[in-house]
């Protein structure tokens, strides 16, 4: 068992300090410099540099005494209250994406809300191997016939329903995908973010091993941010999205020529 003592040990280096910290922003909106400096064992002014790193890189926001999440950023929410917010529009795009699906090949589905719905369109005559970290899309799948289904495990995560960590991202060092189906909480020009650090590492890992990275993501994403960078907008092929997108987003010139658009289902 760690000792009291040891404990500060785990958050001695600085890339494990703001791991935490932003892990602790998505799910508080706030951290207090003061107290993390007595948490980690460290000077307020270890902190405070470990602060204004993250801001620099636009993950957090400074304020007085600490630090909070950018403006626009939601704190962690629940995956069933998440399922429920703009399920028409989500459905919209898991049916618009099964068009980026090619017969017999490997294809990555993401843990998210959007993601589900593309595991509820998937044909079942295309005869497709399918990699998730997703529990609900090992459920939705699971109960199907016609793929072959690999799910990769690790250390479960109830906020996203998903297993991440050194097991998950072992497993997936050994697979070749032709198309990810790639989720986030929030993207804009600078790229696409996540809420958690060990999501973003899953996510990263996924596009590693991708031929293709088609992006999911519903219309108010362009407008929210998240605390944790997955990646740049070069490392997406394709963003669909529904068309509740506003005109000046959808012209913007990194996303209008990757955009494919749902339209509303009848």
């Amino acid at each position: 068992m760690e000792s009291p003592a040891s404990a500060p040990l785990r958050y001695a280096s600085a890339p494990s300090r703001r791991a935490e910290i932003l892990k602790r922003l998505a799910t508080t909106g706030y951290v207090s410099a003061a107290a993390l400096s007595a948490e980690f064992a460290v000077s307020e002014m270890t902190i405070r540099r470990d602060l204004s790193k993250l801001a620099e890189q636009h993950l957090i926001r400074l304020v007085h005494g600490g630090a909070s999440l950018p403006a626009g950023a939601q704190l962690g929410v629940a995956f069933p209250e998440r399922a429920r917010e703009r399920s028409s529009e989500k459905r919209e795009i898991g049916q618009r994406a099964v068009g980026w699906v090619e017969p017999q090949s490997t294809i990555a589905l993401d843990a998210g809300t959007t993601v589900s719905e593309l595991a509820m369109a998937l044909p079942a005559d295309r005869q497709l191997t399918v990699v998730t970290h997703s529990l609900p899309a090992m459920d939705i799948l699971g109960e199907r016939t016609g793929f072959t289904l690999i799910g990769l495990g690790g250390v479960f995560h109830a906020s996203t329903r998903s297993f991440s960590g050194p097991d998950t991202r072992a497993a997936i060092r050994n697979l070749r995908l032709h198309t990810l189906f790639l989720a986030a909480s929030g993207l804009s020009e600078t790229g696409v973010y996540c809420s958690t650090p060990f999501d973003a590492e899953t996510k990263r890992s996924l596009i590693e091993i991708a031929d293709r990275v088609v992006l999911l993501v519903d219309s108010s994403k362009f407008s929210r941010t998240a605390p944790v960078f997955v990646c740049g907008l070069d490392a997406v092929d394709v963003i669909v999205t529904d068309a509740g997108i506003d005109s000046e987003t959808a012209a913007y010139p990194r996303f209008a020529d990757k955009l494919d658009i749902a339209q509303a289902v009848a």
